[in-house]
């Protein structure tokens, strides 16, 4: 799925590419992830309309339209963009099922929102009514805003009772984290993965902040130094996530996945080591 940094690029692409430009044609694929939220059927709804603005906020994206409507995407899981032109056309075509709606400007270039498991969810809503989107409306404090501060972070943090990798992936208190950057920030707040969050010392609770802040802006500096298509997932400087089995970047340790709540979780024995007894203790197996 696209995480924050990659939506912060895609967010960029999207606003110079596709502002003001008018759709001249709507091709959708499978209708279960479509949301109406206002009467007419598409295409018809987004016919000859002009896209005025491309936001992202926290893991949607919004595209204003010069009618007072909205098209407001949530990616989940597998979804993903892709602009196209000239001879890329039919490579995307072949996409097939996948493929699940294609916007074609006057231009003549298109984007194309693909999602094989069809998890995602595509909103066509009025501006009032894009509070009530569901996800949106519950979304947390934004990570690259003012209002994330230290102050308001030990906030969150106070009285929780799951583990921080969880706490971190909770898009109602942050918004919005997946479990790509949530290896990568524990991994540079050297906090292992299970650790409870009421077990947080004052220091823990400053360094894990400290990490979010850093290792988005990290991110989004790297992603939009590489200057990728949007369809690309950059993820080879990433430090951890996907790395199991390799030596870790710092001290050499072989890095292990375990499982958290429902997602696996990559993570460094030596540089983040456990504060508890658990049922498989990694910094005693074998390199």
């Amino acid at each position: 799925m696209p995480e924050l940094p990659d939506l912060v690029h895609i967010e960029s692409v999207l606003a110079r590419t596709v502002c003001g430009l008018r759709i001249a044609e709507v091709r959708m694929g499978d209708p279960v992830v479509l949301r109406l939220m206002v009467p007419g059927p598409l295409p018809a709804l987004l016919m000859n309309k002009s896209i005025t603005a491309v936001k992202r906020i926290g893991q949607f994206l919004r595209f204003s339209l010069d009618s007072d409507l909205v098209l407001v995407v949530n990616a989940m899981l597998t979804g993903r963009y892709a602009l196209v032109s000239g001879d890329k056309r039919q490579a995307h075509k072949n996409l097939g099922k996948n493929l699940i709606l294609v916007l074609r400007f006057d231009s003549g270039l298109e984007l194309h929102y693909a999602d094989e498991t069809r998890m995602g969810k595509i909103y066509v809503a009025e501006t009032r009514q894009v509070a009530e989107i569901p996800g949106l409306r519950d979304l947390g404090v934004e990570l690259l805003s003012p209002e994330f501060t230290l102050q308001r972070f030990r906030a969150l943090a106070a009285g929780r009772r799951d583990q921080v990798r969880q706490f971190l992936l909770d898009k109602t208190a942050l918004a919005s984290i997946g479990n790509a950057y949530a290896d990568e920030i524990l991994f540079v707040a050297r906090l292992h993965p299970k650790t409870f969050c009421n077990k947080l010392r004052a220091e823990d609770v400053e360094r894990l902040f400290t990490a979010i802040r850093n290792t988005l802006a990290w991110a989004i500096r790297e992603i939009e130094t590489r200057g990728e298509p949007i369809e690309n997932k950059v993820r080879d400087f990433l430090k951890v996530r996907g790395r199991a089995g390799q030596p870790c970047p710092t001290c050499g340790t072989v890095i292990r996945k375990v499982r958290v709540g429902r997602d696996d979780a990559c993570f460094c024995p030596q540089c983040q080591p456990a504060t508890r007894k658990l049922f498989v203790d990694f910094s005693k197996l074998p390199q």
